[in-house]
């Protein structure tokens, strides 16, 4: 069975946990601190990935679910999303991690935060509900620790309407698990 080695309150550790409870890919689950900074790893008697892409590049070829690995512009999407959870995840290290109290949401964190939902509002002109188009994908699933966590670096989701709908979206779907830290009442 595969195992992830992550950080239970490692928004990088939940992003792997959520793809492979969305995509029924059976998934057991050891604490490793390292996780927090350095990202989980997926291991197995045959498999060793190091990193959330290289976990969700295995999950691409392990499932049976129809969800494509990005090719072309896609990737570059997906891109752009692995370096927004690194850039969040760096943040809020930081920001739960101080000892006296600061402002937690960085410019670079209001500038990802405004391109998220300006890719949403722009795909919902097309139909498309998703980061990934019209259906649930891997930068969904990578950016929605993103959204959801937003409130531990003080990021008001009132200027989001579009990503709290997303968060609404991803919690409907069959399989979507949680993660202690996100409240329940978004």
């Amino acid at each position: 069975m595969l195992t992830l080695n992550g950080w239970m309150i490692d928004e990088r550790s939940y992003a792997a946990r959520l793809a492979a409870s969305l995509m029924d890919i059976p998934l057991a689950c050891a604490t490793d601190r390292r996780a927090e900074t350095f990202g989980p790893t997926l291991t197995d008697e045959m498999v060793s990935c190091v990193g959330l892409y290289e976990i969700l590049e295995h999950f691409s070829r392990a499932s049976e679910t129809g969800w494509l690995w990005p090719e072309g512009e896609a990737r570059q999407v997906m891109k752009w999303a692995l370096d927004g959870i690194e850039l969040f995840s760096e943040a809020r290290r930081e920001a739960l991690a101080a000892t006296l109290p600061r402002k937690a949401e960085t410019e670079p964190v209001t500038f990802l935060f405004r391109e998220m939902e300006d890719r949403l509002s722009a795909g919902a002109f097309r139909d498309e509900i998703w980061f990934s188009g019209r259906m649930i994908g891997f930068v969904d699933v990578i950016l929605f620790p993103v959204a959801a966590l937003a409130h531990d670096l003080g990021v008001a989701m009132d200027l989001y309407p579009a990503l709290r709908r997303f968060i609404r979206q991803v919690r409907q779907l069959p399989g979507f698990i949680v993660m202690p830290g996100i409240a329940s009442c978004h």
